[in-house]
């Protein structure tokens, strides 16, 4: 059974965000909004993993993802 550290399916996805509902996390200060971001995170994550991502050169053409939109990708080609 997944646990919350596992269960990578989000809770509570939203698809009917209303204009005024916008606007007020847009007049959120930042800082309060990093604040609840990690704790979502911790909520659903190990809060000490961190997940490192990195960007290749373009001309590189080397990442091992397989996105399919992306001329990084070793898996697709895509002019450059």
């Amino acid at each position: 059974m997944p646990t919350a550290a596992t269960d990578h399916r989000p809770q509570g996805l939203r698809h009917d965000w209303r204009r005024d509902e916008i606007e007020a996390l847009f007049a959120r200060p930042f800082n309060d909004l990093l604040f609840e971001a990690q704790q979502v995170h911790r909520r659903h994550f190990d809060p000490n993993a961190v997940q490192v991502s990195t960007l290749l050169s373009i001309k590189t053409g080397g990442c091992p993802e397989d996105c399919g939109y992306c001329p990084q990708s070793v898996h697709h080609d895509a002019p450059v």
